[in-house]
């Protein structure tokens, strides 16, 4: 059985550097814009290979207007598309997002993610994925 071990979210949304462990059973519990939504979309961007922007921040919100673009900026509040309010906005940058699973049958640990280079000119955001 493959168990989910920790998440390390780089250049996601507003965490620059941030490691997430889980243990055998898990609660996301905090105050608005604490995260919870954030950690759930990065952890379906790896598990699910999902970058639509229909499918992020559904917990926090039906008519969410996220996108895989203002996760990696880091867009702060009420955004304008073309004047991003941002932490990242303006600059070249890349964002990891890594998975640690262990393995209990083989007894090992395995990672896995995906990254993704941003760049300020605004051409197309390059994304790959690894094991």
């Amino acid at each position: 059985m493959k168990k989910l071990n920790r998440l390390l979210l780089i250049n996601w949304h507003y965490f620059s550097k941030q490691i997430v462990d889980f243990g055998d059973i898990n609660f996301l519990t905090g105050a608005n814009t604490a995260g919870k939504s954030t950690v759930i979309d990065a952890l379906q961007v790896v598990l699910m290979g999902e970058t639509r922007s229909s499918a992020f921040n559904r917990a926090a919100s039906k008519k969410s207007e996220r996108t895989l673009k203002s996760y990696l900026i880091g867009s702060m509040g009420e955004d304008i598309e073309n004047g991003i309010k941002s932490i990242r906005g303006g600059k070249d940058f890349t964002s990891y997002l890594v998975v640690e699973c262990y393995d209990n049958i083989k007894d090992e640990y395995f990672c896995f993610g995906a990254v993704f280079d941003v760049y300020s000119d605004g051409s197309d955001i390059k994304k790959d994925s690894f094991i």
